[in-house]
């Protein structure tokens, strides 16, 4: 049986962002974004997480930029597996910008600024 789509370990957003921003591999690292993505279905700050960990490896910011697109996507319109959760507000997604900045994370929100102009 594959287990392919099913996190090979439950991850908190809190794992899965301290274990991204030690990972040098950034193959790893989408694996880690993946098993956090299943564990964590309805936590939509996990794509800004992602998107932090990637900023400290000095990701492109447009690679930055299709992390939080496919979060406020999702968000936008939850469906599928995510069916159940709230959708997410504007508010919401500018108040993750704003905390992305405060902690440091200037690229991130620089990004999720221009992700939240675009698609919302």
């Amino acid at each position: 049986m594959s287990n392919v789509g099913y996190p090979q370990t439950g991850l908190t957003a809190d794992d899965f962002y301290n274990k991204a921003v030690n990972e040098e591999d950034s193959s790893t690292r989408r694996r880690l974004f993946a098993d956090a993505r299943q564990s964590n279905l309805c936590t939509y700050q996990i794509y800004v997480l992602a998107a932090e960990a990637e900023e400290r490896w000095n990701t492109d910011i447009n690679r930055i930029k299709v992390i939080l697109t496919k979060g406020v996507t999702v968000f936008k319109n939850p469906a599928g597996q995510g069916a159940h959760c709230a959708k997410v507000s504007k508010a919401n997604w500018q108040q993750q910008a704003v905390e992305a900045a405060k902690r440091g994370h200037r690229k991130t929100a620089t990004a999720l600024k221009e992700v939240i102009a675009k698609e919302l």
